[in-house]
């Protein structure tokens, strides 16, 4: 099971409605009025990261405006100091460039555990 712990944490959003259900750690946007959605798509705005699981209709706790986390929710292979967008499952991932924005920047990957400054 994935976690996602604030180990500096930054704002924490807690208003608006799931569009779909969410999974903890993964990456949202804003897809109408203080409605929210995975984001898939790395060249679109991001808003946050979802702290726990959510249904669809549910008011999400969304971590947003900086702060430092760990998580073991990522894709792919990351080092220190990488730039990371949003993967086409909305986990944090390496390569950004061409067009995505970043929404973090990667700290240190120990034991499968990812720690990371968040920019969004």
């Amino acid at each position: 099971m994935g976690f996602i712990n604030p180990c500096h944490r930054g704002l924490a959003y807690g208003d608006g409605y799931m569009d779909e259900d969410g999974q903890l750690g993964r990456v949202v946007n804003v897809v109408g009025d203080d409605l929210f959605a995975i984001n898939t798509d790395p060249t679109k705005q991001s808003f946050g990261i979802l702290m726990k699981y959510y249904k669809k209709g549910d008011m999400p706790g969304i971590y947003c405006n900086g702060g430092v986390y760990e998580t073991d929710v990522f894709k792919g292979n990351i080092s220190a100091g990488d730039e990371l967008k949003v993967a086409n499952n909305g986990k944090l991932t390496a390569g950004a460039g061409g067009g995505d924005l970043v929404v973090a920047q990667a700290i240190s990957v120990q034991g499968g555990i990812l720690k990371f400054r968040l920019f969004i």
